[in-house]
């Protein structure tokens, strides 16, 4: 019980410090406990050395690279190797088109690679990486008995949210095979903003590589680029999260994190550029409503910003005084439920006026979920500024909503295409 309270406070000094007085002794044991659950979480590593008996330094003038990174680098390269055999299978086998093995296995092997990763790093008990891994193949066949996608708008849809679905599997093997905690659902988030940064710095950095690589040997005569691409390339892109993971967790830690600087620096201009976006469009007098092609722009916008806006809120640190900053976060997300609004009205007219497709009732519920979403981080967000509330509060709110995407995306998969007969 005192660890589960130690991990619900574990992003509020005030209270950490309130149940170490008030008992010591169980205290201490039981962070040792939430540690083994959230061991990269910086305030309950700094509890853990405030207890922990200080011991005289010892010189290792030669010391041997950290074993632990070295081993994860290993199994990292090792995972990314296997996926990339596996992902080659339409090249070996004649009678396996890629345009019909990719689109519901690619993301699977991704998933599983990632899954496994986590499971080794966090020490996940087998039994729960097997169930996990066994329930991301299971999706995986699944989705290779529907109908082709580009014959059939329910398969589409349904490969299309897996990888979505993945993710919160994949979120279970990072918090140590648990989903219940609410600052272990934060760290996640936190986490996967910076994977974004650091792997897009990586694929860049590769997609140069590839660049200068295949010009020089050009300029031999020699035609690398297809062999390079389907070997090389396909192995550093399924490499490259798995590095930027292992960067994150075991070399740059809490050290420097890009997330914050970059979540500071665009907020403002996501805020402003939707804002202005907004006001052409009144202007230029164009409606969602019956523009199919500008409705789904509208969508993805909501979600871009709507990441945007989570972010932000994640990185914000919960004993700095109220700023410039949360009344641009507050306007983010204002604009985002304004955006999603504006969205749900369409949808529904269209529903009205065309009918019931798989298409719209996919979106249809994703924007409910969102507009409950967004209405309750508006509403919680508000009281925080105002000092009516606990910024904790805003966290757990947004944080209750995962299993919801990730039960929407399940239903996708699964329920749309038998509800409208593989259509």
């Amino acid at each position: 019980m005192l660890k589960q309270t130690i991990l619900d406070a574990a992003n509020d000094p005030k209270e950490l410090e309130r149940l170490y007085r008030k008992a010591p002794g169980p205290f201490s044991k039981a962070l040792a406990l939430a540690l083994e659950t959230v061991p990269d979480h910086l305030l309950l590593q700094a509890w853990h050395e405030r207890l922990s008996p200080v011991e005289p330094p010892v010189s290792h003038p030669e010391a041997p690279p950290n074993p632990t990174i070295r081993s994860e680098l290993g199994l990292a390269l090792g995972l990314a190797i296997v996926a990339t055999g596996i992902a080659k299978l339409p090249h070996f086998i004649s009678n396996l088109p890629a345009e019909r093995f990719y689109p519901p296995n690619l993301p699977a092997i991704a998933g599983i690679m990632f899954l496994t990763f986590f499971a080794v790093q966090r020490n996940v008990r087998p039994l729960s990486t097997c169930a996990l891994i066994a329930t991301i193949v299971d999706v995986a066949v699944y989705l290779n008995f529907l109908p082709n996608p580009y014959q059939s708008d329910t398969s589409t849809l349904a490969m299309a949210h897996a990888p979505f679905f993945y993710w919160s599997l994949i979120g279970v093997a990072f918090l140590g095979g648990a989903w219940g905690q609410r600052s272990g659902r934060m760290d996640y988030l936190r986490f996967n903003g910076e994977l974004l940064i650091h792997h897009t710095i990586i694929m860049t950095g590769g997609m140069v590589l590839t660049a200068v690589t295949i010009a020089l040997f050009s300029l031999l005569n020699l035609r690398i680029d297809e062999w390079y691409m389907q070997n090389i390339g396909l192995f550093g892109a399924l490499a490259a999260p798995l590095v930027a993971t292992l960067l994150i967790t075991r070399v740059i830690k809490d050290r420097f994190r890009l997330a914050p600087l970059l979540a500071k620096t665009f907020s403002p201009l996501f805020l402003v550029m939707v804002s202005v976006y907004l006001i052409t469009i009144l202007v230029n007098r164009q409606s969602p409503f019956t523009d199919r092609g500008f409705l789904i722009a509208f969508n993805l916008l909501m979600g871009l910003v709507l990441g945007m806006s989570i972010l932000s809120i994640s990185e914000r640190k919960p004993d700095q005084p109220i700023n410039v900053f949360d009344s641009i976060n507050l306007g983010l997300v204002a604009i985002t439920l304004l955006v999603d609004m504006i969205a749900l009205a369409a949808i529904l007219f269209r529903l009205s006026s065309y009918g019931f497709t798989p298409n719209r009732i996919a979106v249809l519920g994703a924007n409910l979920i969102v507009f409950c979403h967004l209405a309750g981080i508006l509403y919680h967000y508000a009281c925080f500024i105002k000092k009516r509330g606990k910024l904790i509060t805003v966290e757990t709110w947004i944080v209750r909503f995962l299993p919801l995407y990730s039960l929407w995306s399940l239903t996708v998969i699964i329920i749309l295409p038998l509800l409208f007969g593989f259509a």
